[in-house]
């Protein structure tokens, strides 16, 4: 098994949201994170049983061949997390025993998320079985 660090990319704001402020970078503990989202509607089980058609799969083979992914957008809803986009990605991460991800969020909520979910890693190490190695 080998370790890979994935390298985020910062998505920007789409045309015509120039003047909104950029969204904050939090780093999230994966396990904290998850056990607030596996409350809400929006949860993906495990292995993406639960997930839209096949993109739980899609992302395992993004990752079988590359080692940089878009951010993650979350927000809070109500005091609930809730996906932007991304709740696939976090999942598969999750299910491979990732321990922290970075994901964009609102400027406002940057201090909410620190305090419920901060990481103590400003990495996201993914550990590649030989099987995921083998399917690039």
């Amino acid at each position: 098994m080998s370790e890979h660090v994935i390298v985020w990319e910062y998505k920007p704001f789409a045309d015509g949201w120039e003047d909104e402020a950029p969204d904050a970078v939090v780093w999230v503990d994966v396990a904290a994170f998850d056990r607030a989202w596996r409350l809400t509607e929006q949860y993906v089980l495990p292995g993406g049983a639960n997930g839209q058609d096949d993109r739980y799969a899609r992302v395992g083979q993004w990752f079988a061949g590359n080692r940089h992914c878009r951010m993650m957008d979350a927000t809070l809803d109500e005091g609930q997390v809730c996906f932007i986009d991304g709740r696939h990605r976090f999942s598969w991460l999750r299910d491979q025993g990732v321990e922290a991800v970075p994901l964009q969020v609102a400027p406002n909520l940057r201090d909410a998320f620190n305090d419920r979910f901060q990481a103590k890693s400003l990495a996201t190490v993914l550990r590649v079985s030989a099987n995921l190695q083998s399917e690039t």
